[in-house]
C-alpha cells in the first residue's frame, strides 16, 4: 500500500498535529506501507529527505496568508506522487486544494482536527473548498465524538465519519522509565508546596491567566511550561496578584525532561477556554503519569479525554473560582486524587496509546483499499 500524507509542517517543527503526523507516517511505514508526506517548508526552498523510512517533501514557502503557507510546489508534489490512499489533515486549504484538483479516483481519508475558529473571516473563500473536499472523502475521521457533535461542517457527512482517538507513545511515561533523581530535584524546587502544572503555548486561548488567578488563594506552586507572546503579560499578572514567587515560568523544556516534570506535579491543569483546544494531547501525557487532570468544559474533545469524576474534574471556562475549587478539592482529598490518577492511567493505555491509534487507522485504510466504489 502506498500512502500520501498531506500536512502543514513536519518534525522537527513543533506542534501537536506535527507530532501526530510523524507518528502516523512512521507507524504506517512499520506496517509495510510506502509513505510520502508533503508539507510546507518554513523557508523559500524545497527539499526531500528520508526520515525513519518516510519520504518527507518539504515544499518552498513564500510566506503565509490566514495561517496557510503560500507554496505552489506543494500542489506539484501532491500531483506527481502515485498513492493508493491520500490522508489529508484538515483544516488545511493547501491540502484541500491539492485534493480537489488532483485526487482522481484514489481513496481519500480526512482526519478532521477542528473547525476553523481563529480565521473565521477566511471561510467566505475557504468554505466552498472545504465543503467540496469533505464531500469527496471516503472516510472522515474525528478524534472524539464531541468533534462530530459540535461541528456544523460534519453533520451532512456523518454516515462517513468514524471516531479514532489520538494516541501517543506511552512508554516514555511508564514507571519503569521514571528518572527518580530528576523528579526529586524538581520537587525540591517547590519548597514543600504542592505543584499545579500546565504545559502549553502562552497564548490567549490556553487560559493560563485564569490559572494564575485561581492559584492566588491556594498554598501551591504554579508551574507553566511553554513559551509564547503572552509571557510578559502573564509575568506581570503574577506580580500584580502577589504570585510572582510561587509561579515558575519554565520556558521550553526538552522532551526528555517532560516526563519528570509531569511525575513531579500533584495536579495537571489545562485551563484552555476555546475550542481551539480540540483534544489536549498533553492531558493524555499527564494521565499516563497517573496524575488527576482539571480541564474546562469546551465544545471540543477536551472533556472527552478527561472524564469528569473519573479521571479528573471538568469546570466552566474562564472561571478562576471554579478552577480554584477543583484544585483545592484534589489536593485536599488524596484518595480521590489517587483514584482519578489510576483511572487516567488505565484510560490512556486502553484508548490513547500510539499503537492502538495506528492499528485503528491501518484497519480503516485496508478496508478502503479493498472496497469497490
Amino acid at each position: 500500500m502506498r500512502i500520501l500524507e498531506l500536512g502543514k509542517f513536519y518534525a522537527p517543527h513543533h506542534g501537536g498535529i506535527e507530532t501526530l503526523l510523524k507518528s502516523w507516517c512512521e507507524g504506517f511505514t512499520k506496517k509495510g506501507a510506502r509513505v510520502d508526506c508533503v508539507v510546507a517548508n518554513d523557508q523559500a526552498r524545497s527539499l526531500t529527505e528520508s526520515l525513519n523510512g518516510v519520504l518527507v517533501h518539504r515544499c518552498a514557502s513564500l510566506g503565509a496568508v490566514f495561517s496557510t503557507s503560500l507554496s505552489p510546489r506543494y500542489l506539484f508534489e501532491a500531483r506527481r506522487i502515485q498513492a493508493d490512499i491520500w490522508h489529508l489533515h484538515a483544516p488545511n486549504p493547501l491540502a484541500d486544494l491539492a485534493a480537489s484538483l488532483f485526487l482522481g479516483d484514489r481513496k481519500l481519508v480526512i482526519s478532521y482536527h477542528s473547525d476553523v475558529v481563529n480565521q473565521a473571516r477566511a471561510l467566505r473563500f475557504y468554505g466552498p473548498l472545504l465543503r467540496h473536499v469533505l464531500g469527496r472523502a471516503n472516510r472522515i475521521i474525528v478524534a472524539t465524538p464531541k468533534h462530530l457533535e459540535h461541528s456544523s461542517w460534519l453533520a451532512e457527512h456523518k454516515d462517513r465519519v468514524r471516531c479514532i482517538p489520538f494516541g501517543i507513545d506511552l512508554g516514555r511515561f511508564e514507571a519503569g522509565c521514571r528518572d527518580e533523581a530528576r523528579i526529586a530535584e524538581f520537587r525540591e524546587l517547590a519548597r514543600g508546596r504542592r505543584i499545579v502544572l500546565n504545559i502549553g503555548r502562552l497564548v490567549g486561548y490556553k487560559g493560563q491567566r485564569f490559572l494564575i488567578e485561581a492559584c492566588r488563594e491556594l498554598d501551591v506552586e504554579l508551574w507553566l511550561v511553554g513559551t509564547g507572546p503572552l509571557e510578559s503579560e502573564l509575568r506581570h499578572l503574577a506580580r500584580t496578584l502577589g504570585m510572582e514567587s510561587r509561579t515558575r515560568f519554565w520556558g521550553s523544556l526538552q522532551d526528555a525532561r517532560l516526563p519528570a516534570v509531569l511525575h513531579a506535579c500533584d495536579v495537571f491543569a489545562l485551563p484552555s477556554i476555546t475550542p481551539n483546544e480540540a483534544f489536549g494531547l498533553v492531558q493524555v501525557e499527564a494521565m499516563a503519569c497517573g496524575k488527576p487532570v482539571i480541564c474546562c468544559d469546551l465544545k471540543s474533545g477536551v472533556p472527552f479525554v478527561n472524564q469528569h469524576g473519573h479521571t479528573g474534574l471538568v469546570v466552566p471556562p474562564e472561571n478562576p473560582q471554579a478552577l480554584a475549587r477543583a484544585i483545592g478539592q484534589l489536593l485536599s482529598d488524596k484518595a480521590m486524587a489517587d483514584r482519578m490518577g489510576a483511572a487516567g492511567k488505565a484510560r490512556a493505555r486502553s484508548e490513547f496509546s500510539l499503537q492502538v491509534m495506528i492499528d485503528r487507522y491501518w484497519n480503516c485504510f485496508r478496508e478502503l483499499a479493498t472496497e469497490n466504489d
